[in-house]
């Protein structure tokens, strides 16, 4: 597919493990990163959270409002464009939000799914796409198959990346022709308390490690606020997690460094200059 944009697919190793935080905190940086927009495509067909995470209510349209082109091939670059929203705080971000009618899920085909990411392919030039963690609908078959770049999220209990990936990655993805070790693994809610390391989940999994990102208390009272844009933009230590992932996605950090790190030194010159000033005061 010369001259389409490169599929981006995060699916997690469990429900409900931040695949959705990680996926568009990922999407958010490369746009910072690269000065270039980026497609977010929410195909999380069960339980799609986005909008409650970024404090919009109700669920702007999106998926469930082209069904039709969807169905009949006739999606178009400029009509998809259209139905993806702009979110304040995440700039170059075009997002098209998930469907609310958890029970259609099955009537979406692999077809269907196909077409939608065919066509965001035309729209920009990196899309990442969030999938459910289950392979019993279209739009996690479709979308893995066609990915460019494959993000598996888990966290260090046990359960998850060895169990849930076993029973459910490692025995699906190869009746599909996806060898499991080409995905990058993304720990999530990394804990001081967790006996085990990121090291011991890559192992066990047979995937690189790309990202380690710790928990944050904050992080829940934050989505549950509508500020997971705000926490992107404001948390240094998530910001600095993903950044080996977007090496590997083939953007590197140098953009973000020559344009925010001038400020960062200005600024920390400033604060000692005016300290010693004042201290000298103080005298």
């Amino acid at each position: 597919m010369s001259g389409y944009g490169k599929l981006i697919v995060f699916t997690g190793s469990t429900p409900n493990i931040g695949t959705t935080v990680l996926s568009f905190g990922t999407a958010a940086l490369l746009a910072r990163l690269s000065g270039e927009p980026a497609g977010y495509l929410c195909l999380n067909l069960k339980s799609s959270k986005l909008h409650h995470y970024l404090g919009l209510e109700p669920c702007p349209p999106g998926l469930d409002q082209i069904r039709a082109e969807l169905r009949s091939g006739s999606l178009t670059p400029g009509f998809l464009k259209s139905r993806m929203e702009q979110v304040k705080g995440a700039p170059g971000v075009h997002v098209l939000f998930g469907s609310l009618q958890r029970e259609q899920a099955e009537f979406f085909q692999p077809e269907d799914i196909g077409h939608l990411l065919d066509t965001a392919r035309q729209c920009f030039p990196r899309c990442v796409v969030e999938v459910n963690a289950y392979w019993d609908n279209a739009a996690t078959l479709a979308a893995l198959m066609q990915a460019d770049e494959r993000v598996l999220v888990t966290s260090l209990e046990l359960g998850h990346f060895q169990e849930d990936v076993n029973r459910g990655l490692k025995q699906m993805a190869p009746l599909f022709g996806i060898d499991p070790r080409q995905f990058r693994l993304a720990v999530a809610q990394q804990q001081r308390s967790d006996s085990l390391t990121p090291q011991d989940a890559a192992k066990e999994t047979g995937m690189g490690l790309a990202a380690v990102v710790k928990a944050d208390p904050e992080l829940r009272r934050l989505l549950g606020q509508g500020r997971l844009a705000e926490y992107i933009n404001g948390n240094e230590g998530f910001t600095q997690a993903l950044l080996p992932l977007c090496r590997e996605l083939g953007v590197a950090a140098a953009g973000l460094a020559s344009r925010e790190g001038f400020w960062t030194l200005l600024g920390r010159q400033c604060r000692l200059l005016l300290g010693g000033r004042q201290a000298r005061r103080n005298q």
